[in-house]
């Protein structure tokens, strides 16, 4: 299997090298990945942190792997910490966003013009599929094997597309408690939950009142 995830990986990383050169070619055999580089360029990055969390996580079988990282793990604890968990982002993302305007910087609108540009079916995927795995690859992975800080910090460069350099501080915040959430329970499955209920929250708040 760690071979099939390793090929997965792979295939990934170059169909994501293959939307970005026809984004940029103005070939007319692109023009299909073109309409449909947004879709494209986002499966292939979640389907390359997806492969490479199982190649690296990966033991004798499917129950033993997860089993590792606590999944599923006891459904009340894990919705009990999650919810915790979602209480300590919402408390570090109000300290900051004070902090941003007490220095009279605030970039968010770049954020929210992004989120309202992007098709209904990946903002569900945003909520239901983003959150498996990137919990999976950055705390189940990252933060298990090198520490809280450096999974944190790679959470928070992988939102620099937004533009944002609030954004990126915020994510990285909230990678902290995530990570710090994993480390406490041995689980990704009240990472998976928080991550979920926030970015439902916020797509939502964002739709409606940006």
């Amino acid at each position: 299997m760690k071979t099939f995830f390793l090929a997965l990986s792979i295939f990934s990383i170059f169909s994501f090298l293959a939307v970005l050169a026809c984004q940029n070619s103005g070939i007319g055999l692109c023009q299909p990945v073109v309409d449909f580089g947004t879709y494209a360029g986002s499966g292939a990055i979640h389907m390359c942190l997806l492969s490479l969390s199982m190649f690296f996580l990966w033991k004798k079988d499917w129950r033993t792997t997860f089993e590792s990282i606590g999944v599923p793990g006891r459904l009340r604890n894990g919705i009990f910490y999650g919810f915790m968990t979602l209480s300590a982002i919402f408390l570090v993302l109000f300290a900051l966003g004070i902090f941003a305007i007490l220095l009279g910087f605030n970039d968010q609108q770049k954020v929210d013009d992004k989120i309202n540009s992007l098709p209904a079916l990946l903002l569900v995927f945003a909520v239901v599929g983003a959150p498996v795995t990137e919990e999976l690859f950055f705390r189940g992975f990252l933060a298990q094997r090198y520490g809280i800080l450096l999974s944190a910090a790679f959470f928070g460069l992988m939102h620099f597309a937004y533009g944002s350099t609030v954004e990126v501080l915020g994510a990285f915040v909230i990678g902290i408690v995530l990570a710090a959430s994993f480390k406490l329970t041995k689980s990704v499955t009240p990472c998976i939950i928080a991550h979920m209920v926030y970015n439902a929250i916020s797509i939502t708040f964002m739709r409606l009142f940006s």
